[in-house]
């Protein structure tokens, strides 16, 4: 939308709130007034100053100095706009209102004041100074309702922008994470493939409900962890079958709460120890998972075993952790902690996140 159409949205609310300021203007002394017309002048009058130091504020004093911090700046340049308006009431009042309506508006300052010249005036001098500052709060006060609006929708089209930012780098970071995801699963499925066994056909099975999880899950901001179990427990499942023998593993879960995450943080772990502890391993390696969902915290720890012959490690970190990671900060900056661990014969993964209960 066009910047001449939002403002054009909100002229008649900005119209609605001026009228409500002329009526608070010309509300308190209505009855001291000698006609309509001194009263729609008199509290115009107000009005209009009271514009006109919103407008310099919000036009100048806003952007370039409140919006860059410079606060003392800004203080002073309010109290000189509110001194120059305060300067216009002067002038106002002794050419023209106290002329015009000299027994009512006039009674005053022709009475007290009668003596002193405009140059006295606007110099502020003795009563004038009284009641000149005395009208401060009231040139006031429609610039800091409209500043404090303003700075509240800036605030939340920011959030706004925030909000939109990061569902943008989610949506990348899960299509990084999908395709690769998916194209070790296929290897698995290839290497059982070549070697003509009879457990291709499950695989197969396996992978269609990853897929489904993949293509109705992903997209969702959360899922129950049950159904990242569940994912976990097929992604396991086909693994064992790509190895046999090779890799022991157990999992261990405890979901009393209906809990839920963000779907592939978990699974992204456990891939990570079967790529770096089991392909890689001759021998037997051990993979121990488990997983605390309760209390509204989810802990979830894996241990795999490191092979005994290992090849050299990339300089970069591998593309699930580093997702892992983007992700995490992202959607959980000051409610996870992540912590790995390397001693010489075992890795260890520890990620704990706060996250609400679920209803039913």
């Amino acid at each position: 939308m066009s910047r001449s159409k939002i403002e054009l949205q909100k002229l008649p609310l900005l119209i609605g709130f001026w009228a409500v300021v002329f009526m608070v203007n010309l509300g308190p002394e209505w009855q001291r007034y000698s006609s309509i017309r001194e009263g729609i002048e008199v509290a115009g009058l107000a009005t209009v100053l009271q514009w006109l130091v919103a407008a310099i504020a919000l036009t100048f004093w806003v952007p370039l100095l409140l919006d860059r911090n410079r606060l003392f700046a800004f203080v002073t340049s309010m109290i000189a706009t509110v001194f120059f308006a305060s300067e216009i009431y002067v002038l106002v009042s002794y050419l023209y209102l106290e002329a015009s309506y000299p027994s009512t508006y006039g009674a005053f300052y022709l009475a007290n004041l009668s003596d002193l010249s405009i140059w006295q005036r606007l110099g502020l001098s003795g009563t004038i100074k009284y009641i000149v500052l005395g009208k401060w709060p009231m040139l006031l006060f429609p610039s800091a309702l409209l500043i404090s609006a303003s700075f509240y929708q800036r605030q939340k089209q920011l959030l706004e922008l925030r909000e939109q930012k990061q569902a943008a780098e989610l949506r990348a970071l899960k299509g990084q994470l999908n395709p690769h995801f998916i194209f070790n699963t296929l290897n698995n499925i290839y290497a059982l493939a070549l070697c003509r066994s009879d457990q291709t056909a499950v695989a197969v099975e396996r992978l269609s409900g990853i897929l489904d999880y993949v293509l109705h899950h992903t997209h969702d901001k959360t899922v129950l962890v049950t159904k990242e179990v569940q994912m976990i427990s097929d992604y396991i499942a086909l693994e064992k079958l790509r190895f046999g023998d090779r890799v022991n593993v157990s999992f261990h879960h405890d979901v009393s709460e209906l809990l839920s995450v963000a779907p592939l943080l978990l699974l992204t772990l456990v891939e990570n120890a079967f790529k770096h502890g089991t392909s890689q391993e001759l021998g037997q390696s051990k993979i121990d998972i488990r997983l605390s969902a309760k209390a509204g915290e989810i802990d979830f720890e894996i241990n795999n075993t490191k092979p005994k012959t290992q090849q050299a490690r990339p300089e970069n970190p591998p593309i699930g952790l580093e997702n892992l990671r983007k992700q995490l900060e992202l959607l959980y900056p000051h409610s996870h902690r992540l912590t790995l661990n390397e001693t010489e014969s075992r890795y260890t993964a520890k990620l704990t996140i706060q996250t609400p209960k679920c209803h039913d």
